[in-house]
């Protein structure tokens, strides 16, 4: 990244750009060097459900997909998954992505010792899957948790939009609606926002307004840059 903000400094038909605004007010303000925010733009077919039943009971599936690595947060997400259930009496399966370690080896045996014997509940490692067979998992789904750290988009929440699931997000994940957010620190907060989203038959509508808005700027976004 800085060999190519030398080659920008030099070169009048280079840009370097980035699809996080925090991202680029960053560079640009440490590295003094233009730094063009091109946003991710989401497909969204027509046959997207805006809602969904309330979760009525039965076996709750609760997605934590992602590489493993440490600034996903996946401790906190299958703490905050065993909350809801608990407080829902509900059997619990977690779902999550394996097969892509990077650096949180050790992550894996964690959530696997914080659930090992407890009858009601399932860790179902899914592999790493192509984007088809990942949207057949996601709209398997009750709910997703994405407490990130860090992100600059988030595919994951935005593939839970397109089937009709809601997340519970961090504050990181900016263009997601705000009443799915929770401090990324606080498990007990993550839960409540989880069964908030369980009984809210509308929130998935409430996430698929949320990333078209974020579509539509981030639409004219590209249009100025091409344009320029």
């Amino acid at each position: 990244m800085r060999e190519a903000m030398e080659l920008e400094r030099g070169t009048w038909n280079f840009r370097i750009a980035g699809n996080s605004r925090k991202f680029c007010r960053w560079a640009s303000d440490t590295y003094r060097t233009e730094c063009q925010y091109l946003p991710n733009l989401y497909y969204l077919d027509e046959s997207i459900s805006r809602c969904r039943p309330a979760f009525g009971g039965g076996t709750l599936r609760i997605g934590a997909f992602g590489a493993t690595r440490p600034l996903k947060n996946l401790m906190s997400a299958a703490g905050a998954a065993l909350e809801t259930a608990t407080q829902l009496r509900a059997n619990l399966e977690i779902w999550l992505s394996s097969g892509r370690t990077e650096g949180g080896s050790g992550i894996l045996d964690a959530m696997r010792a914080m659930t090992a014997g407890l009858p009601h509940v399932k860790l179902v490692e899914s592999g790493w899957q192509s984007w088809p067979q990942f949207r057949r998992t996601v709209r398997h789904m009750h709910l997703l948790l994405q407490p990130s750290y860090t992100e600059s988009f988030n595919m994951v929440t935005a593939d839970g939009v397109a089937e009709g699931v809601a997340s519970v997000v961090s504050e990181a994940i900016d263009w997601a609606p705000e009443h799915w957010k929770a401090p990324s620190d606080d498990v007990d907060r993550i839960a409540r926002v989880a069964r908030y989203l369980l009984a809210d038959p509308h929130a998935p509508g409430d996430g698929l307004e949320a990333l078209q808005k974020h579509n539509r700027e981030g639409l004219e976004t590209w249009k100025s840059y091409l344009a320029a």
